[in-house]
């Protein structure tokens, strides 16, 4: 696909937000209504400079109550590419910008990628804003007074960085601060001099949830759906919970280029599941979704993703970011669904017992890397996950967190390689 291509997708992409944002409401959140925001592609407005008009990718014209020309003009360039954007388009950007509106105009640069390092300092010195975009990322509630994620993890997602966070569908950078929403944005450009600033948004811890609570849920769900034994039917479950269920065979990437194995649509209650190299991570996947729905996520999300590295919060870190709570919650109960707890225990004594597997002192199921010991564990792994339909790594994850299995391998500290 084309620079120009690539760049007038994003355009679209972009403006489609924008519109949704107004129809929902939330476009300039707590300082301007939205039906005095006026939203343009391809508008362009006359430079004295050159004596003719000049193109601007998208504007957001700002009014005040009853006036009939804009109080601000928001100023957004679309630029889709693959590498890390340099400082030089916030540069030219900047100079077109000060060449036709002296006053009463912001600009935004949209970009599907973070920026080169020296780029944060060149928007900050210029006045822009920053906002990096991606379609299928993750969405997470606009509310006035609290945010359930940090600015911290929106920093990493617009300017270089070694770690691959999971990409929002909206982050912004203006003046040293960071936003999450549109309208947190708009709402600080569109602030005069002379105004207060913004009281600084508290974080919303995400409550902790036991163990033993999330059990239960999964619980109350396997009830509505009748389980009684073998493979959790999900399709099922999705039925039970009014959840739209729905498959494709596509390969979706993020902004960052991750994989993403499904979304959720808490407004529209469905779940999408993209193509899975695995069926068992397939299944773990929806069982994640449903916990999200269960679990009440909607409070926090608008809409979900997951990627791989999702699948692998499987405990609770003390640095880890309030995102990360809502993915583990959703992992443990993932786990707890499609191995229900009781016939879980039954199985697992049943396969042991057949497999002569003895608490010989160390413990009711011992592993360590001599073959007597490994040998029949890998068995007994490989015939719960055929019974209940879920990875080895699925099963040994529920073992460990239900502490029946001791395991003294050398690797044991380390993420096994079979994928859930």
């Amino acid at each position: 696909m084309s620079s120009k291509s690539k760049g007038d997708r994003l355009e679209s992409e972009f403006h489609q937000y924008l519109l949704d944002q107004k129809n929902n409401g939330e476009l300039v959140f707590g300082a301007y209504s939205p039906d005095n925001c006026k939203i343009y592609k391809k508008k362009s407005y006359y430079c004295r400079h050159r004596s003719a008009n000049v193109e601007f990718d998208i504007v957001v014209e700002v009014y005040r109550e009853g006036g009939d020309t804009p109080h601000l003009y928001v100023l957004f360039e679309c630029k889709n590419h693959d590498s890390n954007l340099s400082e030089i388009y916030v540069n030219d950007f900047s100079s077109k910008i000060g060449r036709m509106f002296p006053h009463a105009a912001k600009g935004v640069i949209v970009t599907t990628s973070r920026l080169q390092s020296g780029a944060e300092q060149v928007a900050k010195s210029f006045g822009m804003a920053i906002v990096k975009y991606s379609e299928n990322g993750l969405t997470f509630i606009a509310q006035r007074r609290a945010a359930c994620i940090e600015y911290g993890y929106v920093r990493s997602q617009i300017f270089r960085d070694n770690a691959r966070a999971k990409s929002l569908k909206f982050s912004a950078y203006y003046d040293g601060k960071y936003f999450r929403t549109i309208g947190d944005l708009l709402s600080t450009l569109g602030r005069e001099p002379t105004e207060p600033a913004p009281s600084e948004i508290r974080i919303l811890k995400v409550p902790y949830l036991s163990l033993d609570k999330v059990t239960e849920s999964a619980a109350r769900v396997l009830e509505l759906a009748d389980y009684e034994a073998g493979a959790v039917d999900l399709a099922k479950i999705c039925d039970c919970l009014s959840i739209d269920l729905q498959f494709t065979d596509q390969v979706v990437f993020d902004s960052n280029g991750t994989a993403i194995l499904g979304s959720a649509n808490f407004e529209k209650r469905t779940i999408q599941i993209n193509s899975h190299s695995r069926e068992t991570r397939e299944r773990f996947t929806i069982g994640h979704e449903i916990g999200h729905f269960y679990l009440e996520h909607g409070k926090y999300l608008r809409s979900e993703t997951i990627v791989e590295a999702d699948l692998f919060i499987t405990r609770e870190k003390v640095d880890s970011f309030n995102y990360e709570r809502l993915e583990y919650q959703a992992n443990t109960f993932a786990a707890e669904l499609i191995l229900p707890n009781s016939k879980f225990r039954q199985m697992t004594e049943h396969y042991r017992r057949s497999l002569d597997i003895r608490d010989r002192g160390h413990g009711y199921i011992f592993v360590d890397d001599q073959p007597c010991n490994y040998i029949p564990y890998d068995e007994l792994l490989s015939r719960l996950s055929t019974h209940f339909e879920v990875s080895k790594r699925a099963i040994e994850v529920k073992l460990k967190k239900r502490k029946l299995v001791t395991d003294r391998r050398s690797h044991a500290d380390h993420v096994i390689n079979s994928a859930l």
